[in-house]
């Protein structure tokens, strides 16, 4: 039988559990970095109720999303009756497990395969062409803002078939209050009413409004669109049932939440990682200019645009969305020589494990020839990890990865961007890393070049 890792002491009293709370808080990464320099990349914590392991070990990672997934449900952040996900998420892909996961992922897939997806290509450049129409060289803008309004609108109209311009800002604020709402420790009871409580019940009131509506208004037309709506709304299981109201609910809230906060997160940290890196700035405006000479790309672009999906991948590898993932053991487990009694809780940290020098040399630097075909192939299995992986990889992968890579090159062969002076960027990992208040960045027009990558 394996061993318990070792780990430092948690506080037990509600005052100790909210001073670690505001320690978290106030850096999480510094308070999680020291720990695993401390007492390893694999530490366990004996919290209320249990167990709670803290790894940041590819082979550990991979021997749980893909080795033994069977013995690992989401965890309580996803669960947790009062801070958990499932809160605002409801009983979706991102949150269920077990058949009944297995289940709506087969019937959410179709919508999200390979083919599919490639007809979105043209809506997300369009998008974007039109957002642009708004720029203007000089300008200062909350970059933050622009990708989330830009990606939600793109995912409303991919998936839904709907425009949601106008409650562009409306979803912004809720998911702005879902997002605190979430707190990683929360002591007080559930029935206990707090101000941030109110706030969020009413954002969750707000939120169903929205999208039972667009089933409603799917329902006055009854067509199918060939959209992920009709999908949800026609599909029968084995047994010739179809969804309810509440689980497509539950599945069009996650994937119009999940499929645009990620990626607009994905963006905001690629152009202040390519401002800060301004002769990677210059090779992917090499790279555009050469290939695009000032036209919009299209699909068939992306595969002339390696070095623009080097940079995505690097910024995703430097500064994740998705910067850490949870399961908890449904059973006693023992991976890499460590014992996982039932009911422990694993969190993976992603974003140790792609700054880890025992996996990538210099890793706080900003380099995308890492993902070079010849360099990417030597990339150890599991230190890079931005979508999850195993049965439950994000099912939006895909989908994610073509947006990003459409997006930058439209925006960044048209503009350079470049921080307000004096605005300090600082990093805000709830459920996603998102930057706390937001990114002013200054426009600066550019006219692309045709010439020599």
């Amino acid at each position: 039988m394996g061993r318990i890792p070792a780990g430092p002491e948690v506080p037990r009293t509600p005052i100790g559990m909210l001073q670690m709370a505001s320690a978290l808080k106030s850096d999480m990464f510094a308070f999680i970095g020291k720990r695993l320099q401390t007492y390893g990349d694999v530490y366990a914590l004996q919290v209320p109720g249990g167990l709670h392991y803290i790894v940041a070990n590819p082979d550990f990672a991979y021997e749980m999303l893909v080795g033994q997934p069977q013995n690992f449900y989401k965890d309580t952040g996803y669960k947790d009756p009062k801070v958990g996900l499932t809160l605002f998420l409801g009983n979706g892909l991102l949150t269920s497990d077990g058949d009944f996961w297995k289940k709506q992922r087969k019937q959410v897939a179709p919508a999200l395969h390979a083919r599919r997806i490639e007809a979105y290509a043209e809506t997300m450049v369009e998008s974007t062409d039109l957002m642009l129409t708004r720029w203007h060289a000089g300008s200062v803008l909350n970059i933050d803002r622009e990708m989330m309004r830009l990606t939600l609108g793109i995912v409303a109209k991919t998936l839904f078939n709907a425009d949601i311009s106008a409650q562009a800002g409306r979803i912004g604020h809720i998911l702005d209050t879902l997002q605190a709402a979430m707190m990683p420790l929360d002591v007080l009871p559930a029935w206990v009413p707090t101000p941030l409580r109110f706030r969020r019940d009413r954002a969750i009131a707000g939120l169903d409004e929205i999208v039972y509506g667009m089933i409603n208004a799917w329902r006055e037309q009854g067509a199918d669109r060939g959209d992920l709506l009709s999908m949800l709304m026609l599909a029968q299981d084995d047994d010739g049932n179809h969804m309810t109201d509440k689980q497509i609910r539950d599945e069009a809230v996650t994937l119009l939440l999940a499929g645009h906060e990620t990626t607009a997160n994905t963006l905001n940290w690629t152009f202040l990682l390519l401002a800060q890196n301004p002769d990677v700035e210059a090779r992917l405006h090499d790279e555009l200019d050469s290939v695009l000479g000032g036209a919009l790309p299209t699909l068939a672009d992306l595969k002339r645009l390696p070095y623009t999906e080097m940079v995505i991948k690097e910024s995703m590898r430097l500064l994740p969305p998705a910067y850490s993932f949870g399961r908890q053991a449904i059973v006693d487990t023992e991976i890499a020589g460590y014992s996982i009694p039932k009911g422990t809780e694993v969190t993976v940290f992603s974003y140790f494990i792609h700054r880890d020098p025992r996996f990538w040399s210099e890793p706080e630097r900003f380099m995308p020839e890492r993902f070079s075909p010849e360099n990417e192939k030597h990339i150890p299995r599991y230190a890079y990890l931005p979508f999850g992986g195993g049965p439950r990889i994000c099912i939006g992968n895909s989908f994610a990865s073509m947006e990003a890579r459409l997006l930058l090159a439209t925006i960044a062969q048209r503009y350079q961007l470049r921080l307000k002076p004096g605005f300090q960027v600082e990093f805000d990992p709830l459920i996603t890393l998102r930057p706390k208040h937001g990114l002013m960045m200054t426009l600066a027009e550019r006219t692309p070049e045709r010439h020599a990558v």
